[in-house]
C-alpha cells in the first residue's frame, strides 16, 4: 500500500489539490450550507450527504444515483450464512442501513452463486460456488470479469416507491484499489460508485475485518465484514498517513495501531464533540494541520508531542479527549453547551488519548 508522507497532515478532504501551510481558514455561519448540488463544503450540513467526510470527501459522492437524487450509499459487505448483504445507508433515514441481497449476473441456476467476499491487507477473492456446491476462488482478472447484481428500494420524484435492479463492477487498480462502476440495469452508461467533479476516476478500497459507521466514523470489528470506502475519504486517507489497524510486517491486527486509527478518523475530520454525541465536524476542505500520534506510527510522524507548539486537540477513537479552542484549524462557531477539558500548554499522552493535533500559530483573537 501506497503511504504518502504526511508530517502535515493535510485535512484536503480533496485530496488531489495538494498540502500547503497556509493560516486557518475563517468561514462566517452562514456560509456553513449545503450546495444545490449536494455537497457539504464545511462539514456544517445537516443531513450530511458524504457521510461527513468519512467514507469520501466532502463535495464528493458514494452514493447510487437513482434519477436526480442518490438516496442510498453503500457501507460494505457482510458474508451470511445465506449469501452476501450490502449495508446501504439512506440518506432520508440517516441511521436506517439496509441489508442488500448482492448476487452474481448470469442465468437462474447456471452462473455462479456468490458464496462470500474475503478480503485481507494483502488480498481480496470471491468465494464461488457452483451447480454442484464446490467453492472456488477469483482473483484479479478473473474478478474483473464478474458482474454484481443487487435492488435497490427508491422513489422516483412523481411516483410510488418501488425496487430498480442495478449492477456493479470492481476492476483491480493495484496497490488495494479498485475502480468501482455502477449501473441501472438495462441502462448503457456506468457511472463511478466513488463520483468527483474534478477527477475522472477516484479509486475504491476495502478495508477488511471492520464496519465503519457512516455517521459518527465508529469502528466495529467484524470478521465476516468489509467495509467498502474512497480513498479520498477518511477511512482512506488515513490509511495512506500510516495509521492502518494492523502490524505492516506481519499483517496481523495490533490493539495500539486499531486505536490510533480510530483516533486518525475523527482527528482528520476535527470531529471534537463525537464523543459527547454530536457528530459535526469544524474544518473546511483545504485546511492544513500539524498531527503527531503515541506510537510514531504516521508516516513521517512522531510520538514527539512537544514539537506541536500550537496543540488544538488530543484524540481518541471517541473524538477529542481535550480542546484548546484557541487553537482550532477554523474560527467556526463551536455549539453551544458542548464543552471539553482544555488541553494546557504541555499536554500529555494517556490511554484514551492517542494521537494530537496542532496548528502553526493560533486564531487571532
Amino acid at each position: 500500500m501506497k503511504l504518502h508522507p504526511a508530517w502535515l497532515g493535510c485535512l484536503a478532504l480533496m485530496m488531489g489539490s495538494g498540502c500547503r501551510l497556509t493560516a486557518p481558514v475563517r468561514v462566517p455561519p452562514n456560509e456553513a450550507k449545503a450546495d444545490p448540488n449536494g455537497g457539504c463544503p464545511t462539514g456544517q450540513c445537516d443531513p450530511d450527504p458524504n457521510g461527513l467526510g468519512i467514507y469520501i470527501a466532502e463535495g464528493q459522492s458514494h452514493c447510487f444515483v437513482f434519477e436526480r437524487t442518490a438516496p442510498l450509499c453503500p457501507e460494505g459487505f457482510v458474508n451470511t450464512p445465506e449469501g452476501v448483504l450490502m449495508k446501504v445507508r439512506s440518506r432520508e433515514g440517516r441511521r436506517a442501513v439496509l441489508d442488500v441481497p448482492v448476487e452474481l449476473a448470469g442465468a437462474p441456476g447456471a452462473a455462479p452463486r456468490l458464496h462470500s467476499i474475503h478480503a485481507s491487507p494483502s488480498d481480496l477473492f470471491l468465494a464461488v460456488a457452483g451447480p454442484d456446491g464446490d467453492l472456488w476462488k477469483l482473483r484479479g482478472t478473473e474478478l474483473a470479469k464478474q458482474t454484481f447484481t443487487f435492488t435497490l428500494p427508491v422513489t422516483p420524484a412523481d411516483g410510488d416507491p418501488r425496487h430498480v435492479r442495478y449492477e456493479m463492477t470492481w476492476t483491480p487498480l493495484g496497490a488495494s484499489r479498485f475502480q468501482v462502476r455502477y449501473r441501472q440495469e438495462g441502462a448503457q452508461a456506468w457511472r463511478p460508485q466513488c463520483a468527483a467533479p474534478e477527477k475522472e476516476t477516484v479509486p475504491s478500497l476495502l478495508l477488511p475485518g471492520r464496519h465503519v459507521d457512516g455517521l459518527n466514523a465508529a469502528i466495529r470489528p467484524d470478521a465476516s465484514a468489509v467495509t467498502l470506502a474512497c480513498e479520498t475519504g477518511a477511512i482512506g486517507v488515513c490509511l495512506d498517513w500510516g495509521y492502518q489497524p494492523w502490524d505492516p510486517r506481519s499483517l496481523q491486527d495490533d490493539p495500539d495501531r486499531a486505536a490510533a486509527y480510530g483516533a486518525c478518523l475523527q482527528a482528520k475530520r476535527a470531529a471534537y464533540f463525537v464523543g459527547l454525541g454530536d457528530a459535526r465536524t469544524f474544518t473546511v476542505s483545504g485546511t492544513d494541520f500539524l498531527r503527531r500520534d503515541a506510537h510514531g506510527f504516521g508516516a513521517r510522524s512522531s510520538d514527539r508531542l512537544e514539537e506541536l507548539e500550537f496543540v488544538e486537540a488530543l484524540w481518541s477513537p471517541q473524538g477529542a479527549v481535550c480542546l484548546n479552542p484557541a487553537n482550532r484549524r477554523t474560527a467556526l462557531p463551536l455549539p453551544p453547551g458542548l464543552q471539553l477539558p482544555p488541553c494546557g500548554a504541555t499536554p500529555r499522552w494517556s490511554t484514551p488519548a492517542v494521537m494530537a493535533t496542532g496548528v502553526p500559530y493560533p486564531l487571532k483573537p
